[in-house]
């Protein structure tokens, strides 16, 4: 009931300020002031993200982080994949984890891997089982009942596990093979973290939309990246996230009820006082929605859930023993999700003044909308840049990365009026995947 309330609170709020901008002058200066200011921090964000990912990157191509196949000194991983019909991809990604190079001293995999059949009606189990590699593999079945989301396929799979790092790889994930190695070498340059996210990559970039998710990636790490230098609060992102089990069960382990767990965790971690950290060049390969009607159902569920653990766990983070910087980090970034219903707000607002004495100042919707474009671009050009793409290309990829994260201003006003008006789903909605089952 909270959540609902204060997310109608400020569907509100928004609109009143929508309409004061529009209407008084003051109020439309200070306002714009504010996202100046707001575009300063992205950018300052932006260098620092460039920073970590082109020296992190760097060091890769210098040879001195050139795979050995060994987890000398490196910690023994547990990977779990929750998988619930995903009977097209699960063979690909399975084998390409089981072919993994990351052993100990006497050439046994230091590794584990563990497959959650999360109530397939289809093949899953059976063809994961069928995959070729070398290293062992577990397939458990969670059959139908209790909350069905990927949390209470995790929470479920934490009894099965013996390492000290629990990875989460989704199910139509492929990976090099020394990966693992990668990641786990990355962590050292921070290893008083709790919790570690990778890159992400999309392996289908063959349309429009697909291709600009791969700057939406770039761009997303090279924000992470820049909240990390800062020494801010930095998030996992679902695949490809690492986490410290003494972490994970100190903050309550998995949420089976959260929509969005990787989110959910990463408050919990920060607000007792943990941190993550991030490993650019290690990379998992996944799937990009292919549609706009999968992508609205995916980022209406990624919305939604945000918001949700910003407005259950937001509150004891900003109230707990948390420095100062992390902080205000963290209400920079819950900031962001303001600009889209305020954005929303003055777009309607100034059409109703339309037949009015009075015009509303249309500055303040284009402002809104510059300031967000202006800040997504910058985040797109840090990433790219420091992946190593340069001149025409650049500015091309990154606009249209700007371009495509403009759908949040749609998206986030929807899933507070999701939250506002009706009660919070109780199921986890899969991503369609792209590769047929006879590809597999």
């Amino acid at each position: 009931m909270a959540a609902r309330l204060t997310a109608a609170a400020i569907l509100l709020l928004s609109g009143l300020l929508a309409w004061l901008a529009i209407t008084v002058p003051l109020v439309a200066r200070a306002l714009q002031v504010s996202i100046a200011i707001s575009m300063a921090y992205v950018a300052w964000l932006a260098w620092q993200g460039w920073r970590v990912i082109s020296r992190t990157m760097a060091e890769a191509r210098s040879g001195a982080g050139e795979p050995t196949g060994l987890a000398r000194g490196l910690s023994f991983v547990s990977i779990v994949i929750p998988a619930r019909n995903e009977a097209s991809v699960i063979g690909l990604s399975v084998a390409a984890l089981r072919g993994l190079a990351y052993a100990d001293t006497d050439g046994n995999p230091a590794f584990e891997l563990l497959v959650v059949d999360d109530g397939s009606d289809d093949d899953t189990g059976d063809l994961a089982r069928r995959s070729d590699g070398a290293a062992d593999l577990r397939v458990v079945r969670r059959d139908p009942g209790g909350p069905r989301t990927k949390g209470g396929a995790l929470a479920f799979a934490m009894p099965y596990l013996r390492g000290e790092i629990v990875a989460v790889i989704d199910a139509d994930t492929l990976v090099e093979r020394s990966f693992l190695e990668s990641a786990m070498r990355g962590w050292r340059r921070d290893d008083s973290a709790a919790a570690l996210q990778v890159s992400r990559r999309p392996r289908n970039t063959v349309t429009w939309l697909t291709r600009a998710q791969a700057e939406e990636q770039l761009m997303d790490m090279a924000s992470q990246c820049g909240r990390w230098a800062t020494d801010g609060t930095a998030e996992l992102r679902g695949n490809g996230m690492f986490v410290r089990r003494a972490a994970l069960e100190a903050v309550g382990g998995w949420s089976e009820s959260a929509l969005t767990e990787d989110l959910d965790l990463s408050t919990r971690l920060s607000s007792a006082g943990y941190h993550v950290t991030l490993a650019p060049e290690a990379v998992v390969h996944e799937e990009a929605v292919e549609t706009s009607v999968a992508l609205w159902r995916q980022r209406m569920r990624w919305a939604e859930g945000s918001l949700r653990r910003l407005l259950e766990h937001g509150p004891a983070l900003l109230s707990g023993s948390q420095p100062l910087g992390r902080k205000l980090d963290f209400l920079a970034f819950a900031a962001e999700f303001l600009v889209p219903p305020l954005f929303a707000a003055a777009v309607v607002a100034s059409l109703l003044t339309i037949p009015m004495p009075r015009p509303a100042d249309w500055t303040v919707p284009l402002s809104l909308f510059i300031g967000y474009g202006l800040g997504t671009f910058l985040l797109a050009v840090a990433g790219l840049a420091a992946s190593g793409e340069r001149g025409a290309a650049l500015i091309g990829r990154a606009a249209r990365g700007a371009l495509f994260l403009s759908h949040w201003l749609v998206v986030v006003p929807a899933a507070l009026l999701r939250i506002a008006l009706w009660p919070v789903r109780g199921t986890f909605v899969q991503t369609p995947r792209s590769t047929r089952p006879q590809d597999r």
